[in-house]
């Protein structure tokens, strides 16, 4: 949801050409995350063109066969970028919101539209997976592809314990869906 304000801004800047006329970038986040004796981890990935840790994700992308749908955009997400498989077994998803939002591309050095589809993962959903195992795999999402927990402290300050970056994103996106 654009805010009335946000808009009255998006179209002063388009007017005076600070912003070109482009339709809103979509992405999808997976959110998934671990509940521990001290609160609720949130798993992130390390992004080196961007300096900082955010959610799994990426943009929707019809050439690498989304076809518009956000949810093949996440599974196509989730295999590339944690490396498991588009397994029934392994995970599933479920998009729990979709929320825009009016932010500086860092990549394009620009204001922007985006509409980023959140889906909460579920790992190993029809499995008798007892706690112990489900740590252990957790552990193992945490230590592979630079992913990293972080808790709701590290996100609201965005950094995480050991002194790297959080993406501002996760924390709008987090308050927005009313995690933290």
């Amino acid at each position: 949801m654009v805010l009335s304000w946000e808009s009255s801004l998006l179209g002063i800047l388009k007017r005076i050409k600070i912003v070109p006329n482009r339709l809103t970038q979509r992405a999808v986040f997976a959110l998934i995350t671990t509940e521990q004796e001290d609160g609720r981890y949130y798993l992130l990935q390390w992004n080196p063109k961007w300096n900082c840790y955010n959610f799994i994700g990426g943009k929707v992308d019809n050439e690498s066969g989304d076809n518009n749908d956000f949810a093949r955009a996440i599974r196509r997400e989730i295999a590339e970028e944690i490396g498991i498989g588009n397994l029934g077994e392994i995970f599933a998803e479920r998009e729990i919101e979709q929320i825009n939002l009016w932010q500086f591309s860092k990549r394009e050095k620009r204001f922007k539209a985006y509409r980023f589809s959140i889906f909460r993962i579920q790992l190993f959903p029809d499995l008798p997976v007892d706690r112990q195992k489900m740590k252990r795999a957790l552990r193992w999402l945490s230590t592979k592809h630079n992913n990293l927990y972080v808790s709701d402290e590290e996100i609201r300050l965005l950094k995480t314990n050991c002194g790297k970056p959080i993406s501002k994103t996760v924390r709008r996106i987090l308050v927005k869906l009313d995690e933290i």
